[in-house]
């Protein structure tokens, strides 16, 4: 039960992180904000994405004993991590 709970209760705060972080996105204008900041942005995001997905997998190859899952979140993460890299995970759009 506890283990429900605790699910619950993460779930919800994420999701409230997430409403938050919409609303204040929302209130910025982001035609005022230049490309090259974005871009930067959009790197940092998927380095963070990267690492958490990698981290997912050693966890679920080490703790929870699932090679099959856990081997296949380090082969996406180092695939986005590498394709980041190389600048080819988001477009960059010319304005």
């Amino acid at each position: 039960m506890e283990n429900v709970l605790f699910s619950v209760l993460l779930f919800g705060l994420i999701m409230l992180f997430v409403f938050v972080l919409n609303y204040i996105t929302q209130q910025v204008d982001m035609d005022k904000i230049p490309q090259y900041k974005k871009n930067k942005y959009y790197t940092w995001f998927w380095y963070f994405y990267c690492i958490f997905f990698l981290l997912y997998g050693l966890s679920d190859i080490f703790f929870e004993g699932d090679f099959l899952s856990g081997t296949i979140w380090v082969v996406i993460s180092i695939t986005i991590l590498i394709l980041n890299y190389k600048g080819k995970v988001f477009s960059n759009p010319s304005k």
